[in-house]
């Protein structure tokens, strides 16, 4: 093992009794051993600090639990960072799961490629990847992205020094923060994801499984809050804006129509 740790995890939580053992045994099955763990617990009331506790009486890990009163994910995360020792940064959620081989994967090809940031895929199910899955390498740019995202938080690593010259997460936002962020970073690097194989699982949908609307309406007003810095900044033309702002409406209607129809 090398001495320098190279990773750190930083995961924040909430109230999150219920899914943060699990979340902790995907951290504590990666085949890559040379990281720490570093969890926010972000105002938890419920028995989280004390599950935490307990794992890592049972898990001889190196971590780090700090308490913070609640002040959302961004700052969570922020906090977790800048008190993070490792090179590169792994977001990991307190509900989501990890492929025992995903940081092995991922510190293999940014080793190989010099890379800066590095996403991976997620799915729903159980994993299927094995150690003859091919694995598919993309590259995304700052345009693509603002058509569609690509990254999802528990999927990226990002080197520690990009992270904190992009000034972290921006806190002023409560949804699309993360996506924020990856715009940014792709003004200033290449941005790659691994497609195949999909190394996340997710337990949750991506707009979660309750408040699932206002969820939607909250995304969409993150996207436009982030839109309008890009364009006062000067790394969007006002006719291109304009056709983002209505892009991302009419994505918003469809995805209202669609939440309405599978109700009913």
């Amino acid at each position: 093992m090398e001495n320098k740790i190279m990773i750190s995890i930083v995961i924040p939580c909430f109230n999150s009794e219920k899914t943060i053992t699990r979340t902790l045994l995907s951290v504590a099955s990666q085949s890559y051993k040379n990281y720490e763990v570093v969890i926010i617990d972000d105002g938890s009331t419920d028995r989280t600090k004390k599950l935490i506790e307990d794992f890592f009486e049972i898990y001889d890990l190196n971590y780090k639990y700090i308490y913070q009163e609640n002040r959302g994910p961004s700052k969570a995360r922020n906090l977790g960072v800048s008190n993070a020792v490792g090179d590169y940064i792994a977001f990991l959620d307190s509900d989501d799961t990890w492929h025992k081989d995903k940081l092995s994967i991922q510190m293999k090809l940014i080793k190989e490629n010099n890379l800066n940031f590095l996403g991976s895929t997620y799915q729903y199910s159980e994993f299927n990847y094995n150690e003859n899955s091919n694995i598919v390498l993309k590259r995304f740019t700052f345009q693509e992205l603002l058509i569609k995202t690509q990254f999802s938080t528990p999927g990226v690593v990002i080197k520690k020094e990009l992270f904190l010259n992009l000034g972290g997460f921006d806190t002023h936002m409560k949804y699309s923060e993360d996506n924020d962020l990856w715009l940014r970073a792709s003004l200033i690097t290449d941005l790659y994801l691994i497609v195949e194989p999909k190394l996340v699982r997710l337990h949750k949908r991506a707009y979660g499984d309750s408040g699932l609307s206002g969820n939607m309406f909250g995304m969409y007003k993150g996207e436009l809050f982030s839109l309008k810095k890009f364009w006062k900044q000067g790394n969007l033309k006002s006719l291109n804006y304009v056709f983002l702002i209505i892009f991302i409406t009419m994505k918003l209607i469809r995805r209202v129509v669609k939440n309405f129809l599978g109700k009913n």
